[in-house]
């Protein structure tokens, strides 16, 4: 663990010490007095009186000292040992230091990005690092700029590589995060309508996922997807690095090849040196054969070998409510991707399904996508509409603005469509209804919650 004396800090958040032990071992930074605890210094962001309830609370647990607002004139605490500095912006002064920790480690670093794949390329990409080093991942789906700083913190730790998923809902957010965390090797996964409410047009949202630039070195490297239309629309013009692309369909540094599925998951070819190789990752869908080939490319940068690359993907294990199979009501199977949707990843699932109901009834159980401004309308009827070129058998609808979806699908007339506005109703019919032995994709966005469809659909049946 690095420790550095508070005078260090003043240094690094141009501050000045106004008060305590200029030489104090600071062990890390912190701005939640809930996360306090001897060795850290709280910077006291908030401000105010709330701030100094804040300040109090981390002293309280332990804090080893204060960084405030220069322009605060009393304080709320009177030991005189605390050490206390005095910054111009308390805020900027906070991923200051931030930056400063980042950069202390000289370890590999890959940031992940994209409306969707990156937690699935993320969780990949370090099921191959760990087979030779100690990675420090982004925990779950914690990938907004708040974030950042306790996983900069926990490198302290001895990790020997970070795999950080970077998220965003405002503009600015990849571009903040990627120039803290600086990553060797940069990934957009895709660039869909994801988040298209707060950015106002598709237009914002190509140019924020584009800000992970920002934080690549000049040596470093950027990976896209050959196969993604909005591709064409990243403005790389000034990256000094190398770009490289991966894909199954159109020509790239990294192609898939003789894709095929099994009930464990799926197998595919790459050519990596002149050379074919067999990979297997256990999971589905040709946009997952996308999210793992983005993590060969990263693997083969860092100076990994197939054997260690093949190793890693073939124990990656899915995340929570990412196409977890389970077994459900009247000897169906349950496709829980609840955890989140928009329409890339609501399509790329009943592509899935398609692969897996292959003989049986494949019923799509579909929640409203959030989070889609004035493009709802047309995004939940686009989705609508791939399920009737799927040839879904059944297309069951759950939410008001789900109830697009199944409007766009009304063109089929093979597909069975049902629409609900409550859950309870949905899964109510789906329990008395459902063919024997039927395979049911669940999807929706977080605030949908469809993962309580899940739940109700593995019961036994009540009948």
């Amino acid at each position: 663990m690095r420790i550095i004396p508070a005078i260090k800090l003043c240094d690094i958040t141009e501050g000045k010490l106004v008060r305590g032990d200029a030489n104090l071992p600071v062990k890390g930074i912190m701005s939640r007095c809930s996360a306090a605890r001897p060795g850290l210094v709280y910077f006291d962001i908030v401000g105010g009186k709330q701030g100094d309830c804040n300040i109090m609370e981390a002293i309280r647990r332990g804090a080893s000292g204060i960084v405030l607002s220069r322009h605060k004139k009393n304080l709320p605490f009177k030991d005189p040992d605390i050490p206390v500095i005095a910054v111009p912006k308390v805020g900027e002064a906070f991923w200051k230091a931030v930056k400063y920790y980042r950069e202390l480690h000289d370890i590999p670093v890959v940031g992940v990005t994209g409306t969707s794949g990156k937690t699935t390329t993320k969780e990949m990409i370090a099921s191959i690092f760990r087979l030779r080093w100690k990675t420090l991942k982004t925990e779950g789906n914690m990938n907004l700029p708040h974030y950042v700083p306790p996983h900069i913190m926990r490198l302290n730790r001895g990790y020997e590589a970070a795999v950080f998923e970077i998220g965003m809902n405002r503009p600015g957010h990849i571009s903040k995060q990627s120039s803290i965390i600086q990553p060797q090797v940069g990934i957009i996964t895709h660039i869909g309508e994801g988040h298209i409410e707060h950015l106002g047009n598709f237009e914002n949202v190509v140019k924020e996922k584009t800000g992970i630039i920002e934080g690549i070195p000049d040596n470093g490297f950027l990976l896209l997807n050959a196969d993604d239309p909005s591709t064409e629309k990243i403005d790389y013009s000034r990256f000094k690095g190398k770009v490289l692309y991966y894909g199954l369909k159109n020509k790239a540094d990294f192609n898939a090849d003789k894709i095929s599925f099994d009930k464990k998951g799926t197998s595919f070819t790459v050519v990596i040196d002149k050379q074919e190789h067999m990979f297997f990752i256990p999971t589905f869908g040709e946009h997952n054969v996308g999210n793992a080939l983005a993590s060969i490319a990263a693997s083969c940068i860092l100076g990994f070998d197939v054997d260690t690359i093949r190793t890693g993907l073939a124990r990656y294990r899915k995340p929570a409510m990412r196409l977890q199979l389970f077994k459900g009501i009247k000897n169906s199977i349950v496709i829980n991707d609840a955890y989140n949707a928009n329409p890339g990843s609501m399509i790329a699932g009943m592509e899935v399904l398609t692969e897996l109901s292959r003989g049986k009834t494949g019923i799509a159980v579909l929640g409203n996508m959030l989070e889609q401004g004035e493009y709802a309308v047309e995004n939940h009827r686009k989705v609508g509409k791939r399920a009737a070129e799927l040839n879904i058998d059944w297309l069951v609808t759950v939410g008001r603005l789900a109830k697009q979806i199944a409007a766009g699908a009304v063109s089929s007339d093979k597909m069975k469509i049902w629409s609900f506005l409550l859950k309870k109703q949905a899964v109510e019919f789906l329990r008395k209804n459902i063919p024997e032995s039927s395979v049911i994709l669940v999807k929706g966005s977080r605030g949908a919650y469809m993962e309580r469809v899940v739940k109700e659909l593995r019961k036994k049946s009540k009948e």
